[in-house]
């Protein structure tokens, strides 16, 4: 057998598969540079419109990882693919791993698609005082997964951007004034003329009160034991809202005390019927 003759037809063959693969490996090394222009490109516009949105550090961040994440699963794709890897099986496997991992973090996945809707709708920012469902709270940091809050008696509260993005969001930094709501009950014995000249005369004066729309008196109900009223104004800025409230509810309670206008307290009234028990009963206690 001439071993040399099998060598250098074997060398033969692999100097020709080698020479048949360079222009794959020459697309591969082509596409390696247009991913990574393309990763440097994208990285800059996608910072320049983060920024220009006045969208927080830490998301931008985020956004950013998951953009560069992104480029390179497609470049690692396409490249093996130019060079004549069989991806078939590797995107196979990464999708039964991708529904396993979908379906064991149902709720982080949730959480950070509600994080990013939250970013990109921007209902509220850092710093910025909401109320999210009955929670009154001031927005310390958003984050991809969940939203720190600082409720009004000093509490951290960590929530889920799933739920608040369920809740009924109010931003009252965003607006620009706030409608003050004073309730006060008088008893029905007592004049509601009277005692709305009594509530509005506690708003005279007051510079954080908007002038426009005029605060108003209106009875809201007739209920079991008094005529309800309701003090409403409009406050210049949104967050003295609840201060504004505690505040005028005290001045309405003290005027109505100064005019003599009585706020009931709800009460019974007992009525015995006359009966041979009671009469008993009550010929007993005379006695003793």
């Amino acid at each position: 057998m001439n071993w040399n003759l099998l060598n250098q037809n074997a060398l033969s063959k692999l100097s020709e598969t080698l020479i048949g693969y360079l222009p794959d490996v020459a697309g591969a090394l082509l596409l390696i540079g247009v991913f990574w222009l393309a990763l440097i490109i994208g990285r800059r516009l996608l910072n320049g419109a983060l920024r220009r949105a006045n969208v927080p550090d830490t998301m931008q961040r985020l956004m950013t990882r998951f953009l560069k994440y992104g480029i390179i699963v497609v470049a690692v794709l396409t490249i093996a693919g130019q060079l004549r890897i069989n991806i078939t099986s590797l995107v196979a496997g990464l999708g039964i791993a991708g529904l396993a991992v979908s379906f064991a973090a149902q709720d982080t996945i949730s959480n950070i698609i509600s994080g990013i809707t939250l970013v990109i709708d921007r209902p509220f920012g850092e710093g910025d005082w909401v109320q999210i469902g009955n929670t009154h709270a001031l927005v310390e940091k958003l984050r991809l997964r969940t939203t720190v809050l600082t409720t009004f008696d000093g509490e951290t509260l960590v929530m889920p951007n799933k739920t608040i993005s369920q809740e009924k969001v109010v931003n009252y930094t965003l607006t620009p004034k706030a409608r003050v709501r004073v309730s006060v009950g008088i008893a029905y014995k007592e004049d509601a003329r009277e005692a709305r000249r009594v509530m509005l005369s506690t708003v005279e004066g007051d510079d954080r009160l908007a002038e426009e729309p005029e605060p108003v008196v209106v009875v809201t109900g007739l209920g079991d034991s008094s005529v309800n009223l309701e003090l409403r104004f409009w406050a210049r800025e949104a967050t003295q809202k609840f201060p504004l409230t505690w505040e005028y509810t005290e001045k309405c309670k003290r005027a109505l005390d100064k005019a003599d206008i009585e706020i009931p307290f709800p009460h019974r009234q007992l009525f015995l019927e006359q009966s041979e028990g009671v009469s008993e009963l009550s010929k007993a206690s005379r006695g003793s």
